[in-house]
């Protein structure tokens, strides 16, 4: 039996003590990050959005997989030795969609994964990706991709499912398996010895937790309603639903959808890594950016200790039903630091659609005097010190906006902190989209250069 609601929800507001103040939120000028961009090229050059799938491989190369909706899910490869962009495939070319009058292959939803042999992998699949005309039941269905950098080679490794395509994803080398969270709430794997798919069972609900991820013992891990954790034990081939373990889940968060308001996306993590060096795992949950440390190896279940707001600042002492929902872009840096792109206005979609039931475009504005496009802050967490600090909002070397990021890795190699996105686009023929119809973007790498001193205050 399920403890009630209002419990839980007690238990919730005492997870962090000191973190919801209720007072009225302020505009600050706030510093400039400058971040180098690079472009996308070889593709269709309207690829139109991005989520978790950035990579950092051990050769210090970047995999990327940009998504275009009622079209193509194409994959990059970016060297960052020689600055140079290598465009792998467009899926729905390679796997022989374009023109047969089905659904498409238009996303790579997924952060990629890597053998011993510095391959790597990764799923697809087709969210809203049309056009409407054509029936949803002709997609062909999600695959496991494989790609040899040193054979310039990409693979179909086989079907996951008939319909149902990866929202997360993970490579588990203990084991040798790919763990593929799917849109039917579905758990599947993928054993890379035996070359085989098999269905885990349901492990989410009606919205689907976007990342999972696997700690140094095999077990896997994802999130699903109200603040839970599902475990999935490879020893005893069983998934758990951990009773006692919860996240930090403000109940002052809106929902993101009043039809659902306690399955939506907002009461589960958003993003999480695990950190090798610690052997916890560090995510932010989705409602209102909050920093969580997920000990899997303390007590039973593991444990779950609210950490600190990785969002914007000046969201920091504000209700929380007006923080944005959180980001993807999260990496843990080669200095044991947690960076993190939050927007400072709106919940970022590419299209520019709030889903909140706050009018969060008009708080922006009584905030601003103005109505301001979802730019991206960069914010650093040192684990060490537990200090926070916004180091500022993003600008490109040659003075562009930096809008919302999908996804972040760490330069295995330069140690460099990188992200995906949408950039502003000042060049006519090189505009993906525009935001809110209004501000027009393409799709860039960025990259910023972690500094020593850059937790320290700088006074003038």
């Amino acid at each position: 039996m399920r403890p009630p609601i209002t419990l839980i929800a007690a238990v919730w507001m005492l997870a962090a003590p000191g973190a919801f103040a209720e007072t009225k939120p302020k505009p600050a000028t706030s510093p400039i990050v400058t971040v180098e961009a690079h472009r996308f090229t070889g593709g269709s050059e309207r690829e139109d959005s991005m989520w978790s799938a950035l990579y950092g491989a051990k050769s210090g190369k970047l995999y990327i997989g940009l998504c275009t909706h009622a079209e193509a899910a194409h994959f990059f490869e970016f060297d960052p030795a020689t600055k140079t962009m290598h465009h792998i495939a467009d899926l729905t070319e390679f796997k022989g969609e374009r023109g047969a009058g089905v659904r498409t292959s238009g996303k790579i939803h997924v952060r990629m994964g890597e053998d011993e042999q510095g391959r790597i992998y990764f799923g697809d699949f087709c969210e809203d990706t049309g056009p409407e005309c054509v029936d949803p039941a002709s997609y062909r269905g999600p695959h496991w991709f494989r790609y040899d950098p040193k054979q310039r080679k990409l693979e179909n490794l086989g079907q996951i499912n008939r319909q149902w395509g990866l929202l997360g994803f993970v490579l588990e080398p203990k084991y040798q398996r790919l763990y593929g969270l799917a849109e039917d709430g579905h758990l599947y794997t993928f054993d890379l010895r035996k070359k085989v798919t098999t269905d885990l069972g349901r492990v989410d609900d009606w919205d689907i937790c976007r990342t999972i991820f696997a700690d140094d013992e095999g077990n896997i891990y994802g999130s699903f309603p109200i603040g839970r954790i599902w475990k999935y034990d490879p020893k005893q081939d069983r998934i758990f639903d951990l009773r006692g373990t919860r996240l930090p889940i403000d109940p002052r968060a809106t929902p993101r959808t009043m039809s659902n308001p306690l399955l939506d996306r907002k009461v589960y993590w958003r993003v999480i890594e695990w950190d090798p060096v610690d052997r916890v795992a560090y995510g932010v949950v989705v409602g209102d950016s909050m920093l969580f440390k997920f000990d899997v190896r303390d007590g039973p279940e593991g444990s779950i200790t609210p950490l600190v707001r990785l969002c914007a600042e000046r969201y920091l002492k504000a209700d929380p039903s007006l923080i944005p929902v959180s980001t993807l872009a999260l990496t843990i840096s080669r200095d044991h630091r947690i960076y993190y792109a939050p927007v400072v206005s709106v919940a970022f979609d590419y299209a520019g659609t709030s889903w909140d039931v706050a009018d969060e475009r008009k708080f922006t504005a009584r905030l601003t005097g103005e109505a301001v496009p979802p730019e991206s802050a960069l914010v650093v967490y040192d684990i060490a010190t537990k200090q926070r600090r916004e180091l500022g909002i993003m600008r490109t070397q040659d003075g562009r906006r930096v809008f919302g990021l999908g996804g972040a890795c760490t330069g295995k190699k330069d140690g460099k902190i990188y992200f995906v996105g949408a950039i502003e686009e000042r060049d006519p023929k090189r505009v993906a989209n525009k935001i809110d119809n209004r501000w027009p973007f393409s799709m860039g790498l960025v990259s910023y250069t972690p500094a020593k001193d850059e937790m320290e205050v700088k006074t003038r």
